[in-house]
């Protein structure tokens, strides 16, 4: 039987050898640009930035680094079939939050995991390159089980009083902790809680492609390739999405980006404080701006247009309706991204205008994902992000 979801053997960095995992791990491979790259390689010759990210346009050579690694015991590869119980404690505002979630292998083949966001093609081609020749998962897909007992609850009562396998502060000062599940009847209540649920993929669509396409083409070659390195996790109070803000560069003048939108919303000039609450309070399709320095609450003068809009499930979600209904009635020359109110206002300047929207529901998404449906880019971002380098699997044949 083809189960959901089996433990593994994971490689990971060797705690005799490596004492500070501050050092080692890293962004996820699409936050590193080139300037971040070079900090992070000095911080180790052994950061994981060397075998998560081309060199250029050389793929060989983090495919080397992580054979040499292995070879030297930097990477060293558990000896018991295990799952991992993974805890990030992390603050968002001045409110904190604990997530818990587990790595494990997930069967691809399962019709019950759902995508919920279109790939690019550049990524897309990037993650093939590295899957060929590294052959290995190196970074974890974060996936949400709906519908699955909250089995992390049990896990995290027990574990948490025990000595993690490596512990670390990222960059962001979230703290990070792991530990090895080994027990069977452990085993089996993980491999059972997830037997029945349906899987959103919440994180790493380009690696979940990539990794199906290379086991449809590898099929046979490799043990279990029909299986992906993942980080599971049920709906809980840690699982946060923070807001994506679009900050757009206009090809008119502002005065008609504000005449156009005052066609269908009322515009109000704001507080950002009164702002930030009206963001929270208000459900139906609402947003805010900044321009010059002063902020706005627009709201749909007619909400009926919400009603067109093909399927229902979009209804919900606030990034969707920007892109469909507002942003096709403005001509703008660029959209750039942020996830905080202060920093999308540095960005904007005195000549771009913020657009500040809600931040999806999990609820939404996980309605949206289970009907089929695919959400633009930037639609979600789960908050805080994993971090490359607290295991991976190689392939065996």
């Amino acid at each position: 039987m083809k189960h959901t979801a089996k433990p593994f053997q994971a490689t990971h960095y060797n705690p005799e050898l490596i004492k500070d995992f501050s050092k080692v791990v890293c962004p996820p491979y699409d936050l590193i640009d080139k300037k971040k790259a070079v900090n992070l390689k000095k911080q180790s010759r052994y950061n994981y930035c060397r075998v998560s990210l081309a060199d250029g346009d050389n793929y060989d050579l983090p495919a080397k680094n992580l054979k040499n690694w292995i070879a030297k015991k930097i990477l060293i590869k558990d000896t018991k079939q295990s799952y991992y119980l993974y805890q990030q404690q992390f603050k968002v505002g001045k409110k904190n939050f604990l997530r818990y979630g587990v790595f494990c292998l997930l069967n691809m083949e399962k019709r019950e995991i759902f995508p919920h966001e279109h790939t690019l093609s550049k990524p897309r081609r990037d993650r093939k390159k590295m899957i060929f020749k590294t052959k290995a998962n190196l970074s974890p897909v974060f996936v949400i089980a709906g519908g699955a007992d909250n089995f992390l609850t049990f896990l995290s009562k027990k574990y948490t009083k025990r000595k993690p396998i490596f512990q670390f502060k990222d960059e962001q000062q979230n703290f990070n902790r792991v530990w090895r599940v080994e027990s069977q009847k452990e085993l089996d209540l993980i491999s059972s809680s997830l037997e029945n649920s349906y899987l959103l993929i919440a994180d790493g669509h380009h690696r979940f492609e990539t990794s199906f396409d290379y086991f449809r083409k590898n099929r046979g070659k490799f043990k279990e390739l029909n299986y992906i390195l993942s980080c599971v996790t049920v709906a809980q109070p840690g699982l946060v999405i923070l807001p994506t803000h679009r900050i757009v560069t206009f090809s008119g003048k502002k005065k008609e980006v504000f005449a156009q939108i005052e066609k269908y919303f009322y515009l109000s000039q704001v507080s950002q404080k009164l702002l930030e609450k009206k963001m929270k309070t208000k459900r139906r399709f609402s947003f805010g701006i900044y321009s010059d320095k002063k902020f706005y609450f627009a709201s749909l003068k007619n909400t009926d247009i919400l009603d067109k809009i093909s399927p229902p499930e979009y209804r919900e979600l606030d990034s969707y309706i920007f892109h469909k209904v507002v942003l096709p009635k403005l001509r703008h020359k660029n959209i750039e991204y942020s996830h905080n109110m202060d920093e999308a206002k540095k960005i904007a300047g005195n000549k771009k205008v913020v657009f500040f929207l809600k931040p999806a529901s999990l609820e939404s998404v996980l309605k949206i994902a289970r009907a089929g449906c695919r959400l633009p880019q930037k639609s979600t971002y789960f908050y805080p992000k994993i971090p490359s380098g607290l295991v991976m699997r190689c392939f065996e044949k």
